[in-house]
């Protein structure tokens, strides 16, 4: 882990998540034609709008979670491998974030629950990234069932932000066209 790194600006330890996560999820694709790092970085900017709006307790900590929150889930990256770049703090809040392999949904939003708020928060930033248009190859059903999945999110994680919980509301309304 970098001295110091919670006296460094915000702005290097984006820059430093960043570039972590870049490499990371390389040859990754969201949406089927964008880098993968485009959907981190939106995750990323809601939190920050998030913040402005309500204040978040740590924001150099969440805004580098949200950068690099899908990083065990989806790469060979490792919880140890992210305690040596990054603040325990950070690397607990990615772990919290990562789905765990057949979990049922509210058991894992539950373990989020129960971790610091701004963990909460991170997790609707991401569903509101994640509710742009879905992708061709699914079916009225399995939008339905994201639908449904982003209500369990907002019901458990909504009371730990109003703001991003009033986003995400926004955002599934207007998801619904895609059903």
């Amino acid at each position: 882990m970098p001295l110091h790194q919670s006296s460094q600006p915000l702005q290097s330890l984006y820059n430093q998540a960043l570039l972590y996560a870049a490499e990371a999820h390389n040859n990754q694709f969201y949406n089927t034609t964008l880098p993968y790092i485009v959907h981190v970085c939106m995750v990323a900017n809601e939190v920050l709008i998030a913040d402005q709006n309500e204040p978040i307790k740590n924001i150099k900590d969440a805004v580098q979670i949200a950068l690099l929150h899908d990083i065990l889930e989806d790469t060979p990256i490792t919880k140890e491998q992210l305690e040596n770049h990054f603040n325990p703090q950070v690397a607990h809040g990615v772990d919290l974030l990562t789905k765990r392999k057949n979990q049922p949904i509210r058991e894992y939003l539950q373990r989020i629950k129960e971790g610091p708020k701004d963990i909460s928060l991170i997790k609707m930033c991401d569903r509101i990234t994640n509710l742009q248009k879905p992708p061709s190859s699914w079916t009225s059903e399995k939008i339905a069932e994201y639908l449904e999945e982003s209500e369990i999110i907002l019901e458990m994680l909504g009371s730990s932000h109003t703001y991003a919980a009033n986003r995400l509301k926004s955002k599934m309304e207007a998801y619904k066209q895609y059903i």
